[in-house]
């Protein structure tokens, strides 16, 4: 039986029909959305830039290695760009500004309005649409990083730039607060440590001060030395008399008196001695053991010093480290609409449909061939 062939003309004029209703007919319907129904939009930009501590002078090597990595600059920068594309934004947007009402406007249509029919009313897609609308961007051999905001209308783009940035600050602010409270956080540890031991030094000799009733045993030795230094020198002037008197004059009644006289300033010297040094009770132990409090004491002193010293570099320095955020460009009100981008827009649809019909007329004639061969 006969195969039946199509007709000679619509052979002829079948590519030309299907080119129609392939790139034609949906670029048309493009264009008829762009140029009738597609809601104009606003962008409103802003610059700013993220500042800390001045870089210190370093040697080569250390410059070298600093190179390789981010700085801490960058590092809080990256940060700030990855908090105002946040959902933590986004959620500050919908409290304080109604960002919701934002995206939809009456003049905007069904397709660039949230929620469309492609979007659900839920945070998380809330969330995807608004990384659509809000971008930062940072150029990386300024430092400067540039926000854009596109909404339906001007005064909201800037509304929502102005209170992104505003948000930025608040972030940057915490930031500085978190890094001051872990820069001194030890310090002010070390600081109650040693404030710990000097009250408790401060109470040891205290109690060894009531124990012994002695204010300062050292000090009120030295009475009781000069005491026995004094009965050494009688005790020596009386035994050069006596050796004197026994020399010259032999049998002198004196010589009785001052061997008497040399035995009591012996025994005075002896129990005097015997008051500091010798058994527990005398001052040499009371001594050392007050000796022992006053060093832990001045120990204890030095170390107060020091912590209260440091702590205070250190709260020097994380003033002299805070970042902030400095604007360079503030949101602008845009005077014309930068989306959509209509004709490039119906430029890049019909380059595209071309290209998937050229494809497809390829892969067509390609397995036609096949078939016949």
């Amino acid at each position: 039986m006969p195969r039946h062939k199509p007709p000679s003309w619509l052979k002829r004029h079948l590519q030309l029909f299907c080119f129609i209703v392939a790139v034609v007919v949906p670029t048309l319907i493009v264009s008829v959305y762009y140029f009738t129904i597609a809601a104009d939009q606003y962008v409103s930009e802003a610059k700013f830039v993220v500042r800390g501590p001045a870089a210190q002078s370093q040697g080569n090597l250390s410059s070298l290695l600093a190179s390789t990595g981010l700085s801490h600059a960058e590092e809080d920068t990256y940060a700030v760009q990855d908090y105002i594309t946040s959902r933590d934004a986004l959620t500050e947007l919908v409290k304080t500004q109604d960002v919701g009402s934002v995206f939809l406007r009456p003049e905007a249509d069904f397709w660039s309005r949230f929620p469309r029919f492609s979007f659900h009313r839920t945070f998380e897609h809330f969330y995807q649409y608004y990384q659509n609308h809000v971008e930062v961007l940072l150029d990386s051999s300024t430092g400067v990083s540039t926000l854009t905001v596109r909404t339906f209308r001007p005064d909201d783009s800037e509304r929502v730039a102005s209170a992104l940035l505003v948000s930025a600050e608040n972030l940057i602010n915490r930031m500085n607060e978190r890094q001051r409270e872990n820069a001194m956080g030890d310090a002010r540890k070390e600081v109650g440590v040693a404030e710990a031991r000097v009250q408790q030094v401060a109470k040891e000799i205290a109690e060894f001060r009531n124990r012994e009733a002695l204010l300062d045993p050292t000090k009120q030795s030295v009475p009781m030395l000069a005491g026995i230094n004094e009965l050494q020198t009688m005790l020596s002037r009386t035994n050069l008399q006596l050796s004197q008197v026994t020399t010259s004059t032999p049998r002198s009644p004196l010589i009785s008196d001052l061997r008497r006289r040399a035995e009591a300033l012996q025994g005075q010297i002896t129990d005097a001695r015997s008051k500091i040094t010798g058994t527990d009770a005398s001052l040499v132990p009371k001594i050392t053991a007050f000796d022992m409090l006053e060093l832990q004491r001045q120990f204890a002193d030095k170390q107060l010093a020091s912590a209260t010293s440091s702590l205070e570099a250190e709260r020097l320095q994380s003033e002299r480290q805070q970042l902030y955020l400095e604007t360079i460009v503030r949101p602008n009100v845009s005077d014309y609409p930068a989306y959509p981008k209509r004709l490039a827009s119906i430029a890049v649809v019909f380059a595209c449909l071309c290209g998937a019909f050229i494809g497809a007329t390829l892969v067509i004639s390609g397995a036609r061939e096949h078939r016949i061969a």
